[in-house]
């Protein structure tokens, strides 16, 4: 993600909602894709009264902000601890829709379009164990169908998340990397299911009409084959082809937003200097070139301060030609404007 200036001059942070330098009350325009002043002609989403995650503004006449209107359903929020939680899931979830929004990719509700985005918060017993009160639902899983992405509000206790990466033999387990491969499944349906390029991913990663669950049923049993380093970016990817294709869906977020960042900081490795993929479209072998370059040494860097690698998957040819694809599948789907290097006219009216 880059950063986000007050109009006094301080750096702001995306969740802010006030400039600590100059105590102006922020909120974040998703028309322009910055955070502005507020004015008196602006209004905030509801959630900022209450529970307070979100600091989005609303269109004229609406209650909710873009992000909060694609909810269908939250959990109750009538604990303290749930709250903090739902908080930590918003702030992913705006995460993940910033970067649609900066590729330029359709983030539609059910209110614009049948198939539309949605996302259900569920909360599950394993996360109130000793107060059945909350307990609604036994066990929640994560995941996508038909447009609709839940999500379980434990994911975002630290704790029984790690618990759960244990568990599942996993290098990388977050609040974000679910939203990112969840919403691989709804533009796999959205953008690839019934298009041109059907054909061209049934050549890259198989044929989705493989039998799903019976898919799933023998990678947990059996594992996963002989090699799977060589063709997929995580054991789970070779479960079944949509599930690589939402891995790699995730893995191409994780590499866009993360040389926006690098590119905005001015980073450079060697004689590497990172240019935002988000908002100076780049063919897809900079892409590479650029990550393959930052990865190790972000993992460097966490190794310095006693951390696990923030990248521990290694891309072959193979993976490389899977995430041209999804980029390519990006790059035809985007907006006009973004197609042709200008994501999102940001100008807006001025601030204060």
């Amino acid at each position: 993600m880059r950063s986000f200036r007050c109009s006094c001059g301080n750096r702001v942070y995306f969740e802010n909602d006030r400039c600590l330098a100059c105590g102006r009350d922020l909120a974040f325009d998703p028309t322009v894709l910055d955070l502005r002043v507020m004015d008196g002609s602006m209004g905030r989403c509801a959630h900022h009264a209450y529970p307070k995650t979100c600091n989005w503004l609303v269109t004229e006449g609406d209650a909710f902000c873009k992000a909060c209107s694609l909810n269908e359903v939250i959990p109750d929020l009538s604990d303290a601890r749930r709250v903090r939680l739902y908080y930590e899931v918003e702030k992913s979830k705006r995460r993940l829709l910033f970067t649609l929004l900066e590729l330029g990719l359709p983030v539609e509700g059910r209110l614009d379009r049948a198939d539309g985005l949605a996302f259900r918060i569920l909360a599950d017993a394993r996360l109130d164990e000793s107060d059945t009160d909350f307990a609604a639902h036994d066990e929640v899983t994560t995941g996508h169908a038909q447009g609709e992405i839940t999500i379980n509000l434990l994911e975002a206790d630290p704790r029984l998340r790690e618990q759960m990466r244990l568990a599942m033999n996993e290098s990388y387990r977050t609040l974000l990397g679910h939203f990112r491969h969840e919403s691989g499944h709804y533009y796999w349906q959205r953008l690839v299911a019934h298009g041109d390029g059907i054909a061209a991913f049934r050549a890259r990663f198989g044929d989705e009409r493989r039998h799903y669950q019976d898919s799933l049923d023998a990678y947990y049993r059996d594992g996963p084959p002989p090699n799977w380093q060589d063709e997929y970016v995580v054991a789970y990817a070779s479960s079944h082809p949509l599930e690589d294709f939402a891995e790699c869906w995730s893995h191409y977020l994780h590499m866009v937003d993360t040389l926006q960042t690098a590119a905005d900081r001015g980073l450079a490795v060697g004689d590497v200097r990172f240019t935002d993929p988000l908002n100076a479209p780049a063919a897809f072998p900079q892409i590479i070139d650029q990550w393959r370059a930052l990865a190790p040494s972000m993992n460097d860097l966490n190794r310095s301060m006693g951390l696990d690698d923030a990248y521990p998957f290694t891309l072959t040819e193979a993976i490389v030609g899977k995430l041209g694809f999804v980029h390519e599948t990006v790059a035809s789907a985007a907006r006009p404007a973004a197609a042709a290097g200008s994501r999102v006219d940001r100008t807006g009216p001025a601030n204060p």
